[in-house]
């Protein structure tokens, strides 16, 4: 908790702070425009999201693919890579964990839960590790290149989905149900929560304490700020960025796994509604710090449980919520910008008030 409540980061948390409550409150207006009352609806969106057992367990289900992704971007962002792939790795991991689901059936469960994770990592790293070569060797954009891989890798999947791999009972656009002795354990009934949250918490320690209190997360923050200065400190600024992008993609192809193995119990053509896209978004807007990158995530799972219960009780769609995300991204990204004009008003009011006393 300390790395996030540094000198440096108190005047980034009071932004995001006043950004988070901007967006509610126009959201707010939102509401009354269309005679609606703020006050029923996010009492509606709190008590949808923390209200019952089931509510908050259903919102850190939706948490878990959150925060592994939000985690892969942040440590590949740090280091100095974009990864914007996470979608394509996260497809293609939790078709790696459907096969071993569906193919190993006669091991036994623990380690067929083992392998399926296992191999939704490896096949999520390969896939990144690609663009992040062809970046140090050929300086090609990982931007542009992991971008078209998505599009690759969902309709791949898709492909597989729909015909070789597709269920036996004639529907199509989802696999067979992986075997039972390898579906993950549901922790409170009706919901989808299930132990993957116990993985994701250890995954988290881990990446935690890999990117403060190791080397290598030192390594990748000097790349990221200056490969060049990071190069002549020693630092082989081509192999961090490499390394960081393959963990990256490993941890979104173990988001798929979990939606795989705990959730759906198949792989399913549309098996992610974004949620590498949302890791995204949380990891800029907590600037890539892994313990904010947590607290954002719940922010988010929260407001997408909590919309359909808003939904319900004042009648204003869900998407309402998307609106929010999409306000407090803009006040991030104009942080600057604001900081700006609110220094250069108060240098005004410091000279006029300087003149006056002059006059006096």
């Amino acid at each position: 908790m300390k790395s996030i409540l540094k000198k440096g980061n108190l005047e980034y948390l009071t932004s995001l702070f006043i950004s988070i409550l901007a967006s509610l409150l126009i959201g707010a207006l939102i509401m009354m425009a269309n005679s609606r009352s703020p006050l029923v609806g996010y009492g509606a969106l709190i008590t949808g999201a923390f209200g019952s057992t089931y509510s908050l367990a259903t919102t850190f289900a939706k948490t878990v693919p959150l925060v592994l992704t939000g985690l892969a971007t942040a440590i590949s962002f740090r280091s100095g890579i974009s990864n914007i792939g996470g979608e394509g790795q996260l497809y293609l991991g939790a078709f790696a964990a459907a096969y071993v689901g569906i193919t190993f059936t006669n091991i036994p469960g623990f380690l067929g839960i083992a392998l399926a994770i296992l191999a939704g990592a490896l096949v999520g790293g390969i896939y990144a590790f690609f663009p992040a070569l062809l970046k140090v060797k050929y300086q090609v954009d990982e931007v542009i290149t992991t971008i078209m891989l998505n599009t690759v890798a969902t309709l791949f999947t898709g492909y597989l989905v729909n015909y070789p791999f597709a269920s036996s009972q004639g529907k199509m656009g989802g696999t067979e149900m992986i075997t039972e002795s390898f579906r993950l354990s549901r922790l409170v009934r009706l919901s989808t929560l299930n132990t993957s949250i116990f993985f994701m918490g250890f995954i988290a320690i881990v990446i935690y304490y890999l990117m403060e209190k190791t080397s290598f997360g030192y390594d990748s923050k000097m790349v990221g700020q200056n490969s060049l200065f990071g190069r002549y400190g020693g630092i082989k600024d081509k192999k961090q960025m490499v390394v960081a992008m393959v963990i990256s993609g490993a941890l979104c192809g173990l988001a798929g796994v979990f939606e795989v193995i705990g959730v759906h119990y198949r792989f399913l053509q549309h098996i992610s509604p974004g949620y590498a896209f949302d890791g995204m978004l949380i990891a800029l807007i907590v600037k890539n710090n892994p313990i904010g990158v947590i607290l954002m995530s719940i922010f988010f799972g929260a407001l997408k449980t909590g919309s359909i219960s808003m939904e319900n009780a004042i009648g204003i769609p869900s998407e309402l919520v998307s609106v929010i995300q999409a306000i407090i991204i803009l006040f991030i990204a104009g942080e600057t910008g604001f900081k700006n004009i609110y220094k250069n008003w108060r240098l005004k009011k410091l000279h006029q008030g300087k003149v006056g006393e002059e006059n006096v």
